[in-house]
């Protein structure tokens, strides 16, 4: 039997690519030894040591390309629509090439070499803290402010806090006090290496969060109005991973959607929180911020409705629901202990959503 050859084309943001790899697996699932898949993107160490890739040669006339999309997607979420990103990959790699996959886990597909497994880049046991994001979608960072106060309050009840994300040009992270900061070690290969070994991820809708969910790891979201829950979550409340469900992990997804006129009944996808200097589009920008004329940085309300206490405690009930270990009395304070990582300046190519509605 002839097997069938597919080079998937996708290059967005990393953390668009992490869910990308559920496509990978469930076509290997579904059809085993009778289809290869490959990928052109530009994060390719996502994929390493990934069983359900196969390499193929651009010029292979057997091979299929296809391009990944999802705008129809946000947009049949923003009219109700109750399905997750992920399913959606699989939804639009069906329409392109009339080979049905169904969604068999609700989680990306991440894989690490032995030695990522064996070798804890940070010691000790720690939550990885995201206090900030991409410049390019401002509307998704919270309070740094509370970002330094959840910080402290969790080190006071022994759970330690490592920060991490990216420092090149593009993204504005917080600096932290009394906090261990890997920030900017390394790149993309590097933070699935660091989330691998931590016990959990606080931070916004980021790459962060879907590869915080291929591994089944507790996550607490800041997510405020921007993106609808059942189109983000990695939760069971709504069912939208079909029969991919459940689960197994569920991530604490903090937002706002119903609790203001803006956000209503879904998300308000915009970006900005001042004038729009990405593209200059007011349409993108929020409208409903909250002024802080004494502090440098401004906030979407519905990022201003989640408290560092709501934080805390949704870090804290992993431990009092027992998916955690009791906190350790008097653990070691982390430490980054491979530190000669080398930047993977190629994969520093990062382009925004590739829908952005009206």
């Amino acid at each position: 039997m002839r097997q069938h050859k597919f080079i998937i084309n996708f290059e967005l943001a990393p953390g668009d690519v992490t869910v990308s790899t559920a496509l990978a697996r469930d076509l290997k699932l579904s059809y085993g030894d009778q289809v290869a898949v490959d990928f052109r993107t530009n994060f390719p160490s996502i994929f390493k040591a990934n069983p359900h890739v196969t390499k193929i040669a651009d010029d292979d006339p057997d091979a299929v390309s296809v391009t990944l999309d999802y705008r129809d997607g946000i947009i049949s979420s923003q009219a109700g629509n109750k399905h997750h990103f992920l399913t959606w990959f699989h939804r639009h790699f069906t329409e392109c090439t009339g080979v049905s996959v169904p969604p068999r886990f609700a989680k990306p597909d991440l894989h690490l070499t032995k030695y990522e497994k064996d070798t804890p880049p940070i010691s000790g046991r720690y939550w990885l803290m995201f206090a900030g994001g991409k410049r390019d979608i401002i509307v998704k960072h919270w309070d740094y402010d509370r970002y330094q106060e959840v910080a402290d309050t969790l080190t006071g009840q022994g759970v330690h806090v490592v920060q991490s994300g990216a420092d090149r040009m593009g993204h504005l992270h917080a600096s932290l006090d009394r906090v261990t900061s890997v920030v900017g070690w390394g790149g993309v290969r590097e933070l699935i290496w660091q989330i691998y070994h931590s016990e959990g991820v606080i931070g916004p809708v980021t790459c962060a969060t879907h590869m915080a969910a291929a591994f089944d790891k507790p996550c607490v979201v800041i997510a405020g109005g921007r993106e609808e829950p059942w189109w983000a979550a990695y939760t069971n409340e709504h069912n939208s991973f079909g029969p991919a469900g459940p689960v197994v992990v569920e991530h604490k997804f903090l937002h706002t959607i119903g609790q203001l006129d803006c956000c209503k009944t879904v998300g308000c996808w915009k970006r900005q929180v001042v004038p729009d200097d990405v593209d200059g589009e007011v349409k993108h920008n929020c409208l409903n911020i909250i002024e802080r004329p004494i502090e440098d940085q401004q906030q979407p309300r519905c990022m201003s409705m989640i408290t560092a206490d709501d934080v805390v405690n949704a870090v804290m009930s992993y431990y009092e629901e027992g998916i955690l270990p009791p906190v350790a009395a008097n653990s070691e304070v982390p430490r980054l202990v491979v530190p000669n990582a080398k930047r993977q300046t190629h994969e520093h190519k990062v382009i925004g959503d590739v829908y952005i509605p009206s």
